[in-house]
């Protein structure tokens, strides 16, 4: 019935059997399956409890241990975002078991190790290990076609979660570049509005000064002007030769300014 995915069936088959050997160990796993067989997420996050609740009491059973680590995975696929680390830590302890257990010779739990290093990220790590559960997967099996059919579908599901990390790597770069572009636009309006308030009012006092003395002013204005809008060009990346060529005018004409003689301004 679960090959066929005659969930209703089984289900009913389980609930019939429930008082009878509803006290065995094993019997938690068929209540995972008919938890799992309902698909919404309340009811996935029971199938691992039973799964749990079943492992607890056969430690030693690989294909228990594995339905765990299947389950769970299942969920967490299921989730916006994974969780925390150690859930997929937990995860990847129940495969590597399972797989240790039945020293490596079951295909699919390969499959399930490939579905936790998509998770993680490993994404050329998952590639092997689901090819590794292709190449195991006994050809005379009734359920070949089956698992081998899953096995591509994990294939593709690895390649989509790559690109959308891929995806989310370049929109997380765009956003912070945006928002530096856009600090830097309010730092220079910000620059911008000093610079007009500093020579409007360095143009009124110049106005009201002596001719030799509103020169010596405006110079160092215009000077300091220089340098600000020289180092800030820095914030643009500007190149290094352009941005000391402006500093170094501009502490000129601030130099001029202050130190050069009356006389020589005559």
């Amino acid at each position: 019935m679960r090959r066929e995915e005659r969930h209703a069936e089984y289900g009913s088959v389980v609930r019939d059997c429930e008082d009878e050997f509803g006290a065995e160990p094993y019997f938690h796993t068929f209540r995972a399956i008919v938890a799992r067989a309902k698909g919404d997420l309340a009811s996935l996050r029971s199938s691992v409890e039973y799964s749990r609740q079943a492992v607890a009491s056969m430690p030693d059973v690989a294909a228990v241990v594995h339905q765990l680590a299947a389950f769970w995975i299942e969920y967490l696929e299921r989730l916006e975002e994974p969780g925390p680390a150690r859930n997929l830590d937990e995860v990847e302890r129940h495969v590597d078991r399972a797989i240790t257990l039945t020293q490596g010779r079951i295909a699919h739990y390969f499959e399930t190790k490939g579905r936790v290093l998509a998770l993680r990220g490993e994404f050329e790590a998952a590639r092997a290990a689901v090819g590794q559960a292709i190449e195991l997967e006994p050809r005379a099996s009734r359920d070949h076609l089956r698992r081998v059919t899953q096995y591509q579908s994990s294939r593709i599901r690895i390649d989509l979660m790559q690109e959308r990390a891929r995806w989310a790597q370049t929109h997380a770069r765009f956003r912070t570049e945006l928002t530096e572009f856009k600090g830097q636009q309010l730092q220079l309006l910000g620059l911008l509005a000093a610079v007009v308030a500093f020579i409007a009012t360095a143009s009124n006092i110049a106005s009201q000064s002596s001719g030799v003395e509103g020169i010596r002013l405006m110079l160092v204005a215009s000077g300091a002007i220089g340098v600000v809008f020289g180092t800030f060009s820095l914030v643009n990346n500007s190149r290094v030769r352009r941005v000391a060529a402006a500093v170094v005018i501009g502490c000129a004409m601030i130099g001029a300014g202050m130190f050069v003689p009356a006389s020589w301004m005559l």
